[in-house]
Order: structure tokens, then C-alpha cells, then sequence
């Protein structure tokens, strides 16, 4: 009966110094997550911040690529329009009277005039091209609004 008051009051303290070991252990998990919290909060906010600034820099760049290049595309096409319109309407001038197919000259006409049409299709769908960019462009900025409320919701 001795023995046995000894192994109870042995487990009784077991267990009350293996509890104070656990709350002790609770209390340092408590406070090591209390400051990942407090850590993690000033980076969220800068990440909400930065993301949505990043997403519209980006976008913002990626549209200013496409209109600067389809700038470019128009002007050259601009400049090769004219170029060719001058270069054909000369020809014709030279050949009103020698209209003969087998004329060397009036078949560089004929090759400029279609050269002449390719150009105006690739003017005329040039144009559609750009509405394209440009829808593209609208969609790409209802997308990135609707990425950054998403991610807004998912932070808050």
C-alpha cells in the first residue's frame, strides 16, 4: 500500500510536470505564431499594394508595346502605299500610248497595280487588326480588374 501511494503521487507529478510541459510548449507555439502573424501582416498589405501597381505597370507596358507597334505597321504601310501609288501612276503616264502586252513596261504596270491592290487589302485588314488589339486590349483591362478584386477578396 506504501508503494503503491509512492507510484500514485510519482504518476501524479508525472503528469502534472508533463502538463506544465505541454502548456509551456502551447504557450511558445501561441507566441511564435502570434509573431508570424504580426510579421505577415505589413507584408500582405505591401504585396496587395505592390501586385495590383505590378499588374497595372505591366499591362500598362503590354498596350504600349502593341499601340507603338501598330504604329509603326500603319506609317510603313503608310509610306509604301504612297511610294507604289507614285511609282504607278508614273508608269501609267509613260505607257497611255504604248498599251502593247508584250511591252516590258506595261507588264511592270500590270505587277505594280496588283502589287498596288495587295497593299490596299493588307491596309484594309491592317484597320481590322487594330480593332482586334483594341478589343484585346479592353478585355485585358477587365481581366486585370477583375484579378485584382479577386485578389483583394482573397486577402481581406
Amino acid at each position: 500500500s506504501v508503494s503503491c501511494g509512492r507510484n500514485a503521487e510519482f504518476g501524479k507529478q508525472w503528469y502534472q510536470r508533463r502538463v506544465r510541459g505541454l502548456n509551456h510548449d502551447l504557450d511558445f507555439i501561441s507566441s511564435q505564431q502570434q509573431e508570424l502573424e504580426d510579421m505577415l501582416a505589413p507584408l500582405e498589405e505591401k504585396i496587395k499594394s505592390a501586385g495590383v501597381t505590378l499588374n497595372n505597370q505591366h499591362s500598362d507596358n503590354e498596350r504600349e508595346k502593341i499601340y507603338t507597334l501598330a504604329e509603326q505597321i500603319d506609317s510603313q504601310l503608310q509610306q509604301m502605299s504612297g511610294d507604289i501609288t507614285e511609282v504607278v501612276e508614273h508608269l501609267n503616264s509613260v505607257n497611255t500610248n504604248n498599251q502593247d502586252e508584250a511591252n516590258p513596261m506595261y507588264q511592270i504596270s500590270k505587277i505594280l497595280n496588283m502589287h498596288m491592290d495587295a497593299l490596299v487589302w493588307i491596309d484594309q485588314h491592317s484597320n481590322v487588326l487594330q480593332k482586334k488589339v483594341e478589343d484585346v486590349s479592353v478585355l485585358c483591362d477587365a481581366r486585370k480588374k477583375e484579378q485584382a478584386n479577386n485578389f483583394k477578396m482573397a486577402f481581406e
